[in-house]
């Protein structure tokens, strides 16, 4: 097989939804013609599956894998190092909601963003996403959407935890989360197992406005009034497409009384 294609394919294992501009800057081609021909012939082979919706032109077509692909990817999965239960999914992908697809790829935004400022400042990044960390010990259940660490030119490496809600999250869903995190901290797992860092920050993405809102108001006046161990930081997907996850684009919450 093409190694193009080879590339495409491992990329849609990873982040499972993709589209070809988010394709482009990946694989780092500067052609948008090229890609869209190794996506026609993936799409034609059944490599891979297209979604487009014909009735909204203004919204990209998203592709995922095929079952020709994760044919492809379970034969050659020790030398891709491809984890063949993770790969099983992929029987599932037709099926997910629109709003899955879009979950995926802010976390594709968020990849291609770190990658920028880290690019910029000569920064290093470690990126994994739910794909990555299957079978990996000693990190909170359920997996974050994403876990990443940068180290900096001096040699200082800062770990995050980071978790994209849905627009049908609920106010219990996030508590969960919320608790989730705080029972991990408890338990020490991190701190018996990580000898290098401090723990990790936690970052939010919201889906909109109004779980924003909730979310700065539980966390600073329910949470961290009581408990400010750990460090929460929010954000929406609507920021995140607009000028990626940096420092200014993220938000500290601060504990304070509920009055």
């Amino acid at each position: 097989m093409n190694s193009r294609y080879e590339e495409i394919l491992i990329l849609l294992y990873r982040f499972r939804f993709l589209t070809r501009q988010q394709l482009q800057e990946l694989v780092g081609h500067k052609h948008n013609g090229r890609i869209l021909q190794w996506l026609n012939d993936l799409t034609k082979d059944d490599f891979i599956i297209r979604y487009y919706n014909q009735k909204n032109i203004i919204s990209p077509a998203v592709y995922s894998i095929g079952l020709k692909g994760r044919s492809y990817l379970k034969k050659n999965s020790k030398e891709l190092k491809i984890n063949t239960i993770v790969l099983n999914r992929i029987w599932r992908e037709q099926t997910l909601s629109v709003q899955f697809r879009f979950h995926c790829l802010t976390i594709v935004d968020i990849y291609l963003s770190l990658l920028k400022l880290t690019n910029s400042t000569g920064a290093q990044l470690r990126f994994f996403t739910k794909s990555d960390l299957h079978n990996v010990i000693h990190l909170p259940t359920p997996f974050p959407d994403i876990f990443f660490h940068i180290t900096e030119k001096s040699g200082f490496k800062r770990y995050y935890f980071l978790d994209v809600f849905n627009y049908f999250t609920n106010q219990k869903k996030f508590q969960k989360r919320i608790e989730q995190y705080y029972d991990y901290y408890d338990d020490e797992i991190w701190q018996d197992n990580v000898d290098d860092s401090q723990f990790p920050i936690i970052i939010f993405v919201c889906s909109d406005k109004k779980s924003y809102g909730y979310l700065n108001w539980y966390l600073s006046t329910k949470i961290l009034a009581e408990n400010d161990t750990l460090d929460f930081y929010l954000t929406t997907k609507e920021i995140i497409k607009t000028e990626g996850l940096t420092r200014n684009s993220l938000k500290k919450v601060i504990a304070k009384d509920d009055n």
